[in-house]
């Protein structure tokens, strides 16, 4: 018959899922170890990025962290999103806002325009750093594509 085997690190975590916030003194009586043996334990994990800690005055309070997989997969989901995949979901909430069919397509290039401009600085320090030449004809290049989309 196999078993886990739990470590006292194991039982700790399992305990911080349980409570949202903790004083550090207060989760040593609880888990019956002593002090010092469980600040040890919060420091290494403070480091690895698993636990957090704060202060309330001099009252060390320590808390779980979230896992760091759940804020790299939400950023990335967001980053993949295709120009035209950006344009149908402009065109689904403005339909939701019941703006006319023909006025959308004026609003999708004024909004385009807006973004581009904003943009429009950090392309030509971009297209310098890397020495590129002719940069007015890059930049509306990457304009007229744009607004043709």
């Amino acid at each position: 018959m196999e078993g886990t085997i739990q470590t006292g690190v194991d039982e700790f975590l399992n305990f911080l899922r349980k409570v949202d916030k903790i004083s550090l003194a207060e989760a040593a009586k609880k888990l019956n170890v002593s002090p010092a043996l469980l600040q040890s334990w919060v420091d290494f994990l403070v480091e690895e990025e698993i636990v957090g800690i704060e202060y309330k005055f001099t009252k060390p309070i320590i808390y779980l962290n979230k896992p760091p997989e759940e804020k790299k997969a939400k950023v990335k989901g967001e980053a993949e999103m295709s120009l035209d995949a950006y344009k149908n979901d402009f065109k689904r909430r403005a339909s939701q806002k019941n703006i006319p069919r023909d006025k959308m397509s004026f609003l999708w290039r004024n909004h385009v325009k807006i973004a581009i401009e904003r943009r429009k600085d950090f392309f030509f320090r971009e297209a310098r750093k890397r020495n590129l030449s002719n940069v007015e004809a890059l930049w509306e290049a990457y304009h007229q594509k744009l607004l043709s989309s």
